[in-house]
């Protein structure tokens, strides 16, 4: 027989600081597998009866799987039975990773923690961790850690106190919000049912409802005290069926001095009838003293509240009837919420209060807005009117004529909503480009970069932006910093036996949720180049608008490309993090010595990303870093400004095949030395893709091309059976697109259903799964790789449509003028996959070994 698998650890006392936190969740493995996904802990606030409150937030869970990857605790981790790891291993970690707010593991069972689970009882997780782990070798402090995890029983709530797992723990001990209050109303049901029962049998005796009634209260505030115990609950109920037994024999005597005696396991007393009053009294005058506590409460609380909006400024300047109406939200308040609720609930009433008074001042320029202020109609017709005039300008030109601008009488929602929002912000000069477009007269003061222009920029640019179709397109104006991602999941696993229940038994639960994820909201800021003539004849009734149209379409080119290239790599990256493998000290000596670029032995790599805020400041830690060392020492990434110090820097030329260069501050190509033992990588490599060679030996072309077909059914064959998505679209490079067309199975006579060509020739679909091509330089994807996935996984977020500032000269090398502007423009927008749903996305790899 297999035996448990024992491991040496350290107690939990060596590290000053853990942490237990129990998850909600009971486990339930399914019968016949060895692994499984468990959730390890989650992030919020939490409360431990002695230690006090304690914080889980995103960035921990983050560098907890961070920890993991790099194995800082030192061993593998793993999962004991009630936290004593010297009786055996029940289940070692396997992959950690952050889905939503929760840490998930995927681990392997041993016999041992089955048999724990499904017969010891043994169906909830004791995760431990510490803030701050401490390598006790090195002295190095890692952050937070993940140490372990103990199997353990349902916890039991003791003397109103539910934490107690274990009675000899020494550190605090977290419970999920939702379990606690499942054990508090167990507990509360188990003492109802005994509270029947003896109503039940007092009533048997014939004593009056009344004194049936005190004797409930009196055996209800005791038995609280005991928690769930149920023998000594059982106890006290057996005490006091024979005080209302003898109670009512001395009733029926007659007997005018009546003693009871109920005795608990922790203190003894005899009570009597007068005894049992004064407990109720006790009771209802505490009901009062809280009552009157509450009522004080309420009125400090309303007290803070009028406090803080009698002095915000925004509120001052505006009328008493508003001031009234704005303090009016004080019957809001209760005595049971928090003081941090109410200053939220003020600081709501001061939003609203800054809003109205800016909408005062807009009136007293002029614009009189009602209510929240939004651009009214009038100023949307003003747009679309401002619009009509440049489109029609813009057909008339060259570039349109050669299909250079699109032009689209219709845009997408999304779209229209970005306009939208461009046109409530820039009302004002709008309205004032239309009227001289329609032959008014020119501000000569006005040196802004044409309103009209930037609009059409932002038009162009995202109407024929092609990609947009892939992604979950949204706007979120109110953002600042952050902003939500919402997304759908689907989890069947806790559904067995194919669904069917049997009378009496538990029913399984599967569940469909939407969840949201955080993005960061991250400045595209690019710098836009406009000649003298179009900015004057803009502002005039005779417009150049051949100028005007090259202008706008060689601008609106590099706003698609970076959008374009923005969001491609975020595909490929999520799809590559999925499953993604870690190389650790991978030598490269034997490569260097007189070539500037090396290989990776596994491949593709996946791009690093670290999350920055709006200031550059990094958030969290970095996810897939790659660490890069020559002659023993680590070198940094080349970052392409030309500015870094002097040194050797390294860049990855081509992530699909991976190759790594090295390079000068200057982005020169170096030839490193050879330093035998001392020159490595590390990085991590993708698992979640399909290689195919496209050497092509002895075949043909369009035989060979007939493998790269056969992988992507494949991919989408393991995707329908393994993770139950349907693939939508497929994304690759113009130039593979083309080689893939050469199949045989685009022949007439080889045609296959689901796979074709359109009528210009280029690939439509393969396995009926539509393709799309890229449209912007150096896109991670190259000419090697296909992307697969479900459109939408991806979101594109925006948050302030893309605007210029105030243009100046633009000069040449040598200072001169050149008769040109030139002005910067800004989008803030979020590009993000949500880390739950990556499995939505593989790929395929075509590449030549040989060549490689």
């Amino acid at each position: 027989m297999r035996q448990p698998q024992l491991i040496i650890k350290l107690s939990a006392n060596d590290y000053d600081g853990t942490i237990r936190f129990v998850s909600e969740q009971k486990l339930a493995l399914a019968e016949g597998k060895k692994t499984s996904v468990v959730t390890i802990t989650r992030t919020g606030t939490f409360t431990d009866s002695r230690y006090g409150q304690f914080e889980i937030s995103k960035e921990m869970l983050l560098a907890m799987v961070s920890n993991f990857k790099k194995g800082a605790y030192g061993q593998d981790i793993f999962i004991d039975v009630a936290h004593k790891p010297d009786d055996g291993a029940a289940a070692k970690l396997i992959n950690l990773s952050v889905e939503g707010n929760r840490l998930r593991a995927e681990v392997e069972w041993t016999d041992y923690g089955i048999k724990a689970v499904k017969d010891r009882g043994f169906q909830y997780l004791s995760a431990e961790f510490h803030p701050n782990f401490k390598d006790n070798e090195a002295g190095i402090e890692h952050g937070p850690t993940l140490l372990g995890a103990g199997l353990t029983v349902r916890p039991v709530i003791k003397h109103l106190d539910p934490v107690r797992l274990s009675e000899d723990q020494s550190y605090p001990v977290l419970i999920h919000p939702a379990l606690l209050k499942k054990l508090a109303e167990e507990a509360n049901m188990k003492l109802s049912e005994f509270i029947k029962l003896l109503g039940a049998t007092l009533t048997g005796f014939k004593l009056s409802e009344g004194i049936v009634a005190q004797l409930l209260v009196a055996f209800e505030t005791t038995a609280i005290t005991l928690g769930e115990d149920e023998a000594k609950i059982k106890g006290l109920m057996d005490q006091f069926e024979q005080t209302g037994k003898k109670l009512s024999e001395d009733i029926a005597a007659g007997s005018g001095d009546i003693k009871l005696s109920i005795t608990t396991s922790e203190v003894g007393k005899t009570l009597s009838e007068g005894d049992i009053n004064d407990m109720l009294d006790k009771r209802e005058q505490a009901k009062t003293a809280s009552a009157v506590k509450l009522a004080e409460t309420l009125t400090a609380y309303q007290a803070i509240f009028t406090k803080l909006l009698s002095e915000s400024e925004s509120i001052k300047s505006l009328d008493e009837d508003t001031r009234k109406t704005l303090g009016e939200a004080v019957d809001m308040i209760t005595g049971d919420m928090s003081v941090e609720q109410i200053t939220k609930l003020a600081e709501h009433q001061i939003k609203l209060g800054t809003s109205m008074s800016v909408s005062a001042q807009l009136g007293g320029m002029g614009y009189a807005p009602a209510g929240s202020v939004r651009i009214s109609q009038s100023d949307q017709r003003t747009a679309l009117s401002l619009q009509e005039k440049i489109n029609a300008g813009l057909k008339q030109s060259s570039q349109a004529a050669i299909g250079q601008l699109s032009l689209a009488e219709k845009t997408s929602p999304f779209v229209e909503k970005v306009l939208s929002e461009f046109d409530r912000v820039n009302a004002p000069a709008i309205q004032r480009e239309t009227v001289l477009l329609a032959g008014g007269s020119t501000a000569t003061s006005d040196t802004s970069l044409p309103i009209g222009f930037q609009r059409t920029v932002i038009r162009e640019a995202l109407s024929d932006l092609r990609v947009l179709e892939l992604v979950n397109t949204l706007t979120d104006f109110s953002a600042t910093a952050t902003t939500q991602i919402p997304y759908e999941t689907r989890d069947g696993s806790a559904v067995f036996n194919d669904g069917i229940v049997y009378e009496n038994q538990p029913i399984h639960r599967a569940s469909i949720s939407q969840a949201m994820d955080t993005a960061y909201i991250l400045p595209m800021k690019i710098a836009f180049i406009i000649s003298n003539e179009v900015m004057h004849f803009s502002r005039t009734s005779g417009i150049d608008w051949d100028a005007y149209a090259r202008n706008v379409e060689s601008n609106a080119r590099f706003m698609r490309e970076l959008i374009v290239r923005r969001i491609c790599n975020e595909i490929q990256r999520s799809a590559d993090t999925y499953l993604s493998a870690d190389i650790s000290a991978e030598a490269i000596d034997g490569q260097l010595g007189a070539v500037d670029t090396v290989k990776t032995a596994q491949f593709p790599i996946v791009r690093p990303h670290q999350q920055r805020d709006l200031q550059g400041n990094a958030v969290g830690s970095e996810e897939n870093p790659i660490t890069v060392t020559l002659d023993g020492s680590a070198i940094g990434a080349y970052d392409g400004t030309g500015t870094q110090t002097a040194a050797t820097y390294y860049r990855v030329t081509n992530y699909n095949l991976g190759y790594i260069q090295f390079v000068d501050e200057a982005g020169v190509p170096v030839t490193p030395a050879n330093a035998a033992g001392s020159d490595n990588v590390s990085y991590s490599y993708a698992t979640n893709i399909a290689k195919v060679d496209t050497d092509l030996g002895s075949l043909t072309l369009e035989k060979r091309m007939n493998d790269v077909l056969r992988a992507v059914g494949a991919r989408k064959a393991m995707m329908s059976a393994d993770r139950f998505i349907m693939p939508d679209f497929m994304l690759m490079s113009p130039v593979l697109n083309d080689d893939i067309t050469n199949a045989e199975q685009f022949y007439m006579q080889n045609k296959k259903s689901g796979t074709d060509t359109d009528a210009m020739g280029d690939l439509a679909t393969i396995k009926n799964i539509s393709a799309w091509a890229t449209n912007a330089p150096s896109v991670d994807l190259g000419d090697e790789r296909i992307i697969l996935g479900q459109r939408g996984t991806t979101s594109y977020t925006v948050s302030k449509p893309f605007q210029t500032g105030t243009p100046f000269e633009a000069v040449d090398s040598t200072g001169k003028p050149t008769g040109q502007k030139q002005a910067y423009g800004e989008e803030y927008s979020a590009i993000k996959t949500p880390t739950p749903i990556r499995n939505r996305l593989t790929s395929v790899l075509a590449y030549s070994v040989t060549g490689r």
